[in-house]
């Protein structure tokens, strides 16, 4: 291999290890091919909004990434680092939610606008769907499971969560399966 090759693969991982490293405000653009897991301290623009009703969670473009945590190993957070949950109570074949009512004011769908692609970082495209909800609201899902947040999750600092509570909600990591028991 020539020497300036070598120098500029060098500089490639270099600058991304950089990137990593130094990635505590904004996520770098969407690359071609994203990395294994995202920091687990960035901040996304046009992240979830209010933490009120279904209107308020929705997104035109939430986000989900693959984030590294020290108890967790990796799972899947939305952009602002909230915990993305599965429950047991749901199926993933097919997908059906089955959180509704009080249940969807403490465990907030994910919820899109039709139509619209999330942002993805270290989650594969071919494993995110949607559902129609039984108001008619479309919510994300992951491998099939229906996705949702604690909403007394503040997001930027992925812990532990209520990881196993109930024996029915559990963190959902990047290939669907849920997170082991801390």
């Amino acid at each position: 291999m020539s020497r300036s090759r070598l120098a500029l693969i060098g500089s490639v991982l270099a600058a991304g290890a950089l990137a990593v490293a130094g990635c505590t405000a904004a996520p770098p653009p969407a690359p071609a091919a994203p990395p294994a897991a995202a920091p687990s301290g960035a901040q996304q623009p046009g992240g979830h909004g209010e933490h009120g009703g279904h209107q308020g969670h929705e997104s035109s473009a939430p986000a989900l990434w693959a984030v590294q945590t020290g108890p967790l190993g990796v799972v899947t957070t939305d952009g602002a680092g909230h915990l993305m949950y599965r429950s047991d109570a749901d199926s993933a074949n097919p997908p059906t939610s089955n959180c509704t009512g009080e249940c969807a004011q403490t465990w907030l769908p994910v919820l899109v606008t039709a139509g619209v692609k999330p942002q993805l970082l270290g989650v594969d495209p071919g494993a995110v769907g949607t559902i129609t909800r039984p108001e008619g609201t479309t919510q994300l899902t992951l491998a099939g499971w229906p996705l949702y947040r604690d909403r007394d999750d503040p997001g930027g600092n992925p812990n532990a969560g209520r990881n196993g509570l109930d024996n029915t909600w559990f963190v959902i990591t990047p290939t669907g399966d849920k997170a082991p028991a801390s």
